[in-house]
């Protein structure tokens, strides 16, 4: 399985968040940013239902924290809030990723049945911590830098991390499932 089929789900998943993000910094404008992030998300999900294909965990997750934190700042309008959302989202986000299973739907196949599911409770926790040294970090850059700095981190930092990350384990656990394979395979044979 090729690295885009894999990445696709979840970039797909998180499309809301993403975009959100994405109006945020190019707008400077929450107002519009949070419309973003909820029409996309609104969009996907009438997209998903008529087309009666199931809705991803990190899909709802995501509509479920820009909507929420969405409408929590547009009443507010407090800039502390709109740069400890990101703690907030990481904070959500490693409790759900702190449950086991919560990453199998995203795994090709060959991943699922080839890597042994310890590895890959392990991977899920893994991310869990991750989120939740991201909602540490934020939240201290957040107190300690001005709003242009924190933007910038707030930004790309914790992006650049999770793609490198997310590639990283792409190529581990496709070795891993090929070495698997391939110690079975040696195993019939002899």
């Amino acid at each position: 399985m090729h690295f885009w089929s894999v990445a696709k789900p979840v970039l797909v998943d998180l499309l809301a968040a993403i975009l959100f993000a994405v109006a945020f910094f190019v707008s400077k404008d929450i107002n519009i940013a949070v419309g973003v992030g909820i029409g996309v998300g609104l969009i996907q999900l009438v997209y998903h239902k008529a087309l009666r294909q199931p809705i991803g965990p990190l899909q709802w997750l995501s509509l479920g924290l820009v909507v929420t934190l969405g409408a929590f700042t547009l009443v507010t309008h407090n800039r502390h809030f709109i740069m400890l959302k990101p703690t907030l989202l990481d904070l959500a986000a490693g409790a759900f990723m702190a449950t086991r299973d919560w990453l199998t739907p995203y795994l090709p196949q060959i991943v699922r049945e080839n890597v042994d599911r310890r590895t890959i409770a392990r991977a899920e926790y893994g991310w869990a911590g991750l989120m939740l040294c991201f909602a540490l970090a934020n939240a201290i850059i957040a107190f300690t830098a001005n709003f242009r700095d924190w933007l910038i981190y707030a930004t790309f930092i914790p992006a650049l991390i999770i793609v490198a990350l997310f590639i990283g384990q792409y190529l581990f656990f496709q070795t891993l499932a090929r070495r698997a394979l391939r110690e079975r395979a040696a195993a019939r044979a002899a």
